[in-house]
């Protein structure tokens, strides 16, 4: 009788199983981030998880604190930018194919956690705070770039809510990159024409 084929030896690191984890999110949603599930993704038993997380809790406060840590170092790097290139940064960012499966998967499991909820508000204040700087950067008010800030924030939302994991909201007419270009050149153009 044949001896079965030895176990897979493989050296994983936490990073290995948060960034497995984020794909899974990305892909299929949280409910789908299952140590089982997981190993299998990875080729390894479920019993090596626990060689670097104490349970399922902990590896999700960590792919949160991933994907936080992410959006904050973009955010931050933007600093002192130009508003040109801080604004082609953002759309660049807001209508990427992967990103939005993120997004969605995010926002998804902010609805039934409240503690992934306050943090995801955080991060859409920041993105808030950006867009209405780049705003007042080309010559809006405060009050009419806090204003359109939270359509230009509306506006994408609107759109994930509208994408599906296979499809991202492409109408015929363009994308959303194109709708929030188009959408800046038209406020840019009211607000110099209120100032004339």
């Amino acid at each position: 009788m044949a001896n079965p084929a030895p176990a897979r030896s493989i050296s994983l690191h936490p990073e290995d199983w948060i960034r497995t984890a984020h794909v899974r999110l990305a892909r299929h949603g949280i409910e789908s981030v299952r140590v089982e599930v997981l190993a299998r993704d990875l080729g390894v038993s479920k019993g090596s998880f626990y060689w670097h997380f104490r349970d399922r809790s902990e590896l999700l406060e960590k792919l949160l604190a991933r994907w936080e840590d992410g959006e904050l170092q973009w955010l931050n790097a933007e600093d002192g930018a130009g508003a040109a290139m801080r604004w082609a940064k953002f759309v660049e960012r807001a209508a990427d194919p992967e990103r939005m499966r993120v997004e969605i998967s995010m926002r998804a499991w902010a609805r039934g956690d409240e503690r992934v909820a306050a943090r995801v508000a955080a991060i859409e204040a920041r993105k808030a705070r950006l867009i209405a700087d780049v705003l007042r950067d080309v010559g809006f008010t405060q009050a009419a770039a806090d204003s359109a800030s939270e359509v230009v924030l509306l506006i994408c939302l609107g759109w994930l809510d509208r994408a599906t994991p296979d499809r991202h909201s492409q109408p015929a007419n363009g994308s959303l990159a194109d709708l929030l270009s188009d959408f800046i050149l038209a406020a840019s153009a009211r607000s110099a024409a209120s100032k004339a």
